[in-house]
C-alpha cells in the first residue's frame, strides 16, 4: 500500500513535466484524497503530506513567477494572510526548527493558494476540468464512507457523543467533510455554468451529490451540519438557480434520509445534546459544549495570558498547538499582531464578497461562511490545500467572473 502516494506522487513530476503545469495540478486535485489517506506514513521525520507538501511549490514555480499577473489588491490579502500566519515562525527555528521549517514550507504553499488557480484556469475548459478533478477527488472518500455505512468496518476508531465516526482512513472528520462539502459546491457550480451532457455524467453528478451529503453526515461534525444548513439558506436566498439549486439540495438530503428514516433526527439530536443541554439548564457548564473544546480553550487561554511573556503575546512563539480554533491558534503562534491581521483579512474578504458578480456571489459566500465556521472549531490555517482550494476558488470567482457566466456552446 505503501506504493500508492509513491506512484501518485511520480505521477504528478511526470505530467508536470510532459504536459505542464496544469495536468499535474489535475493530477494533484483529483488524488489528494487518496494520499491524505496514507497520513500515517512516514520517511525519517516527514509524513508523506510533508513530502507532497515540499514538492508542490518544485513543480508550481513557475506560476509563482507569473504572480504579477495577478490584481495588486489580490496578492495584498494573500501577503496579510501570511503575515497573520507567519509573525512567530522565528522564534519556533530555535524550539522546532525540522516542525518550523515544515510550516514554512505549509505557508508558501497558503500563498500558491491564492494564485494558482486564478492563473490556472484561463477559459472554461479549464474551469470545466478543475472542477469534474475535485468531484473525482471526492469519489474515494465518498465511496469508503458508503463502505462503512454498508457493512460497519471501522478503519479509524472515532466517536462523538456516543455516535461512530465513519472518518475512514483519515485522522479525523476533517477531510472526509472537506472533500464532500467541496464535492457539493463543485457540482453547484458545474451545473450553474455547463450543461451536464450524456445519462452517465448526470447519473454520475446525483450518485456523487447523495455520495456526499452522506459522508458528511456520517463523520456526525457540528461544523458539517451548520456549513450545510448555512449553504442551504444560501443557495435559497441568493442562487440565481433556486430550482436547479434547490433540487440539488432535495436530492442530497433525500438520500440520508431514504438510508437512515428516523435515525437522522435522533442521530442530530444526540450529536447536539451537549449544546441542548445547556440551553434547557441541564449542564450549566458552557465549556462541556461543542465536543468539549471550552476546556481547552480556557487552558490555551490560561498558559497565554499567565506563563507566556510579553514579546511572544505579541509576536507569538511559532508554536502550532491543537486548540481547535484559529483565532486561538494564530494568537498562541504568532501574538497580538497575528490576529490583528487575521481580522483585517477576514474583513477584506467580506468586503470582497460584494465585489464578486451577483450572479456568482453566492458560491463566494458559500466559501467565506465555511471558512469563518471551521475557523471557531478547527484550525484550517495549518491545511495547505484547504486553502488552495477555498482562495483560489474565491479568488477566480472575483477575479474571472466571465467564466462563471452559462455558454450553451460549452
Amino acid at each position: 500500500m505503501i506504493l500508492v502516494p509513491i506512484v501518485i506522487l511520480i505521477v504528478m513530476v511526470i505530467a508536470k513535466f510532459k504536459k505542464g503545469v496544469f495536468a499535474s495540478f489535475l493530477v494533484l486535485v483529483a488524488t489528494k484524497s487518496i494520499i491524505d489517506a496514507f497520513w500515517e506514513i512516514k520517511f525519517g521525520p516527514l509524513s508523506i503530506l510533508s513530502i507532497q507538501g515540499i514538492l508542490i511549490p518544485i513543480l508550481f514555480y513557475e506560476v509563482i513567477l507569473q504572480r504579477k499577473i495577478i490584481p495588486k489588491s489580490w496578492l495584498r490579502n494573500a501577503k496579510i494572510y501570511i503575515l497573520a500566519l507567519s509573525f512567530g515562525l522565528f522564534w519556533a527555528l530555535f524550539i522546532k526548527p525540522i516542525a518550523t521549517i515544515e510550516t514554512i514550507v505549509l505557508n508558501i504553499n497558503i500563498f500558491l493558494g491564492f494564485i494558482l488557480i486564478p492563473i490556472l484556469i484561463t477559459n472554461q475548459k479549464r474551469l470545466k476540468q478543475l472542477l469534474l478533478a475535485i468531484i473525482i477527488g471526492g469519489v474515494f472518500p465518498v465511496a469508503v464512507s458508503l463502505f462503512q455505512l454498508q457493512t460497519g468496518v471501522i478503519f479509524q476508531e472515532r466517536a462523538t457523543v456516543g455516535l461512530i465516526r465513519y472518518v475512514g482512513f483519515y485522522h479525523d472528520a476533517f477531510p472526509v467533510r472537506f472533500y464532500g462539502l467541496l464535492t457539493l459546491l463543485s457540482i453547484l457550480i458545474y451545473q450553474s455554468v455547463f450543461k451536464i451532457k450524456g445519462i452517465l455524467l448526470k447519473i454520475f453528478m446525483i450518485a456523487m451529490a447523495g455520495g456526499a451529503f452522506l459522508s458528511v453526515y456520517a463523520v456526525f461534525s457540528k461544523a458539517g451540519v451548520g456549513i450545510v444548513g448555512f449553504w442551504v439558506v444560501l443557495l435559497l436566498l441568493f442562487s440565481k438557480s433556486k430550482i436547479k439549486q434547490g433540487l440539488s439540495i432535495l436530492v442530497g438530503l433525500s438520500v440520508i434520509f431514504l438510508v437512515f428514516g428516523d435515525a437522522v433526527s435522533s442521530n442530530i439530536e444526540q450529536l447536539f445534546s451537549k449544546e441542548v443541554n445547556y440551553q434547557s439548564g441541564e449542564n450549566t457548564d458552557a465549556r462541556y459544549t461543542l465536543a468539549g473544546r471550552g476546556y481547552i480553550w480556557e487552558n490555551a487561554w490560561q498558559f497565554w495570558t499567565q506563563e507566556q511573556s510579553a514579546l511572544f503575546q505579541w509576536l507569538g512563539d511559532g508554536i502550532i498547538r491543537p486548540v481547535h480554533n484559529e483565532f486561538l491558534r494564530v494568537l498562541m503562534a504568532n501574538g497580538i499582531f497575528g490576529v490583528l491581521f487575521l481580522v483585517i483579512f477576514i474583513s477584506i474578504q467580506i468586503k470582497n464578497i460584494f465585489k464578486i458578480y451577483k450572479n456568482i456571489r453566492v458560491f463566494g459566500m458559500m466559501l467565506l461562511g465555511m471558512y469563518i465556521i471551521d475557523s471557531t472549531g478547527l484550525v484550517p490555517g495549518v491545511y495547505y490545500y484547504y486553502n488552495i482550494l477555498v482562495w483560489g476558488i474565491f479568488g477566480t470567482l472575483l477575479m474571472k467572473p466571465q467564466l462563471f457566466v452559462k455558454q450553451n456552446k460549452v
